[in-house]
């Protein structure tokens, strides 16, 4: 182990700062891009030139260091939700943008200047008021017994009980996640501990409705199975929560282990079948295993520049491909001739039909199956569409798919991504079937989470023949 002296100019995906010395990449725990420290450094671990530090003295902050407004951002262990809760917006800013531009460079991908970061708002108010329309929390339990429900701790499973309350989220889902602890804290159900695969309770997801004009709001609790215990738990938790203003309760079945967030069942307990959701003037309806962005706002300017950027003309057809509940689809239909879905969930196609018919939306038709196995069988129907949107999840495209878009008449395409560096390799093999990226910009969707959408819009000069 040696002692170094560092200055921190890269964050990792775990938020862990990097610094760079003699060819060495350091790992430092708990220090931001900006910070001078004083480290003890182990030795680099055979084969690789990358190495880890063991104590940290900061000796001078980071220029964009500014006090997190939430308990559980300095807690020990933190929250894992804002990595980068400590940095100031222009701070964030550099680090989010820089994800984006690095992923491209490690890639070999040419690409335009991106444009500035396309930024949340970071004002105290917008930040204690909570523009997360969505959250997810953990059960735990005290020394003394006590069930409480909280977000994680970076790279683990354990629930970090200063984060019950998240000031990006609207209060009532502190409230009602309480009362489902104190319940619980009575009950003889346990917490799910994925380590040993064994509980009961693995997780709470709630939602809230916007632009609605009555209270909107979903609770889910996820369950490992529904014995009767459970059975008798739920009923009693959602005349609870009923009577405290919750509108929507549901019973999530997720009997595998892993870290997905709910099951594929989910069982209607007590209120309306749902939410409902707003995004470009339309209506959604939104249920448990609903996909939708969770920062309203920012996903009405995510979205807004994409359809400007794909720009659908009134004699085409546009192909969505990830479409989850239809929302681009319904909206670039609007100004389209056709507007062509394709999604894996069923359930999620079921709801994009349903929320075509609920605004009135007859161009728009929709395909439950993988994409890769969709488009040909659209290719072998005859469609020939001259534009496409692509969001598909974290993993990005599957390796068949840029081939079979480039096989389509299509004379642009925007690709939306929430993982830069699936984002860089699939942009690769689409520069190497002759497109080019023509417009290219990172959204903020989450205010200190080490996290960036990017949003780019790929041309070609030739069509296939």
């Amino acid at each position: 182990m040696t002692t170094r002296h560092l200055t921190i100019t890269d964050i990792a995906s775990t938020g862990a700062g990097i610094a760079y010395e003699d060819g060495l990449r350091v790992f430092v725990p708990g220090a931001l891009p900006g910070d001078e420290v004083t480290a003890e450094v182990d030795p680099p671990a055979r084969g690789t030139r990358s190495s880890v530090a063991q104590y940290v003295k900061i000796t001078r902050k980071s220029p964009w260091w500014a006090a997190s407004p939430c308990p559980a951002h300095v807690a020990r262990p933190a929250c894992g939700g804002c990595a980068l809760g400590s940095l100031t917006p222009e701070g964030q800013a550099v680090v989010k943008r820089g994800l984006l531009e690095r992923a491209l460079a490690e890639s070999g991908v040419e690409a335009p200047e991106p444009l500035p970061l396309v930024e949340a708002p970071h004002d105290a108010e917008a930040f204690t008021q909570g523009f997360r329309n969505k959250a997810v929390l953990y059960p735990g339990v005290d020394p003394e017994g006590r069930w409480y429900f909280a977000m994680y701790a970076q790279g683990s499973h354990f629930p970090v009980p200063e984060s019950c309350f998240c000031p990006q989220t609207p209060e009532w889902m502190a409230k009602a996640a309480e009362t489902a602890a104190r319940m619980l804290s009575l009950s003889d159900l346990s917490p799910w501990n994925e380590s040993h695969r064994e509980g009961d309770v693995r997780t709470i997801v709630m939602r809230d409705g916007v632009d609605s004009e009555k209270p909107q709001r979903l609770f889910t609790l996820c369950v490992h199975g529904e014995t009767p215990e459970v059975r008798i738990f739920v009923g009693k938790l959602a005349k609870k929560l009923m009577e405290e203003g919750i509108t929507s309760v549901f019973l999530n079945l997720h009997p595998t282990p892993g870290n997905a967030v709910l099951g594929r069942h989910s069982l209607h307990v007590a209120g309306t079948d749902g939410i409902e959701t707003t995004i470009g003037g339309l209506r959604f309806a939104v249920r448990p295993e609903t996909f939708l962005q969770v920062n309203p706002g920012q996903t009405e300017r995510l979205y807004a520049m994409a359809l400007e950027w794909v720009a659908p003309e009134k004699d085409e057809v546009l192909l969505d491909l990830y479409c989850g509940v239809g929302t681009m689809t319904l909206l670039a239909a609007r100004t389209c001739a056709k507007a062509v879905g394709v999604d894996i969930v069923a359930a999620s196609i079921e709801r994009a039909k349903l929320n075509a018919k609920r605004n009135g939306i007859e161009n728009a038709v929709f395909h439950a199956g993988a994409v890769e196995d969709e488009l040909p069988r659209l290719i072998a129907s005859g469609i020939r569409p001259a534009a496409a949107i692509l969001d598909p999840a974290f993993k990005g495209l599957e390796e068949t798919v840029p081939a079979m878009l480039t096989a389509l008449p299509l004379t642009r395409f925007v690709y939306v991504s929430c993982n830069p560096k699936t984002f860089a390799r699939d942009a690769a093999k689409f520069i190497e079937l002759g497109w080019r990226i023509e417009r290219l910009a990172p959204v903020d969707l989450f205010p200190g989470a080490l996290h960036v959408e990017t949003v780019a819009k790929f041309v070609r000069d030739a069509q296939p023949r």
